[in-house]
């Protein structure tokens, strides 16, 4: 239940990204307030054991780049640091951790690609040009959501 609930916020909040370089602010509160509530259920009515210890710490991973975000003026999207707030509801701390490392590796790759074919062919410099990031983190979120389903 909550990996499909972060399927969904994950695509919507990637595709928003890729298509308007921001997320808009619903997005965030109702996938926030959808995994609190499904998070509440598991534990009180399922009785389920909840990971409390490692949710915090995957938000405060979040509450990190926001606050990186701020100290770099901006440099860091608010909407990441919000994304990895709302995804540590939804995913345990190294599961958050693996998902950030992973979209800036993956990120890193394309604008090292973007500022190399834009420097060979055009002869310019784009070191002022801004990249969605969500897209990138959603690679690894997708990947590590499915191979959780399939037990890998």
């Amino acid at each position: 239940m909550r990996k499909g609930l972060f399927l969904a916020f994950l695509l919507v909040s990637a595709m928003q990204d890729l298509h308007c370089k921001k997320v808009k602010v619903w997005v965030f509160a109702l996938f926030g307030i959808l995994a609190l509530g499904i998070n509440g259920y598991l534990w009180i009515v399922l009785g389920s054991d909840f990971m409390w210890k490692s949710h915090v710490q995957s938000v405060c991973l979040g509450v990190a780049l926001l606050l990186f975000g701020r100290i770099c003026e901006g440099s860091i999207g608010m909407g990441d640091g919000y994304f990895f707030v709302v995804s540590g509801l939804m995913m345990s701390f190294w599961e958050n951790f693996f998902m950030l490392c992973m979209g800036i590796i993956l990120c890193g790759i394309y604008g090292l690609a973007l500022f190399t074919w834009n420097w060979i062919h055009k002869g310019t410099n784009i070191g002022k040009i801004t990249v969605p990031f969500l897209p990138f983190a959603a690679i690894p979120g997708i990947l590590l959501t499915i191979a959780q389903g399939t037990g890998i």
